[in-house]
C-alpha cells in the first residue's frame, strides 16, 4: 500500500494529495527513479517513494516555483504560443527530454489513482512563465 505522509525535514508531513500532477512530475524527474523504470501493476507505493524523495530533494518551495513555470510553459505550448525564449527556459530546466516524459506519464498514473488536495489544485492554477533560460536545471 502506499504511504500516506512522508516527513520532509523543514516543512514537516505532505502526502500524496499535498501536490498537484505538475508537482509530482518534477519530483520524479528529480528523484532517483532509474531511466530504465516502466511501471507494474502495483507500484503505487514505488512511484509515491520517489516524489517524495523528489520532493524532499527540491525543497517544496523550489518544487512548487519549478511547477508554475512548468505549467506555464505546458500552457503555452498546449496553445502553440511557445516561443524560442520559452522553449530554452524549460529545456535548461529539465534537459532530460525522456525523463521528463516519463516523469509526466507516471505522475499521470499517480493522479488517476490518489486524489489531489484542493489547495495543491489552486496552486495549479496559477502559472508562471520563464523567457529565458534558467540557470539552474532540475537535477535528475
Amino acid at each position: 500500500m502506499m504511504p500516506a505522509t512522508f516527513k520532509i525535514a523543514q516543512f514537516g508531513e505532505i502526502s500524496i494529495a499535498d501536490l498537484n500532477n505538475t508537482e509530482r512530475t518534477i519530483a520524479l524527474y528529480a528523484s532517483d527513479m532509474p531511466a530504465s523504470y516502466r511501471y507494474r501493476k502495483g507500484d503505487g507505493a514505488k512511484l509515491c517513494a520517489w516524489i517524495f524523495q523528489g520532493a524532499a530533494r527540491l525543497g517544496l518551495e523550489e518544487l512548487y516555483l519549478a511547477a508554475a513555470y512548468t505549467g506555464g510553459y505546458l500552457g503555452l505550448w498546449v496553445e502553440e504560443q511557445n516561443t524560442p525564449g520559452h522553449d530554452a527556459a524549460h529545456f535548461g530546466r529539465f534537459p532530460e527530454r525522456k525523463r521528463f516524459d516519463q516523469a509526466q506519464t507516471l505522475a499521470a498514473l499517480v493522479t488517476f489513482t490518489y486524489r489531489t488536495s484542493a489547495e495543491a489544485i489552486e496552486r495549479s492554477r496559477h502559472p508562471l512563465f520563464e523567457t529565458a533560460s534558467v540557470g539552474v536545471a532540475v537535477a535528475a
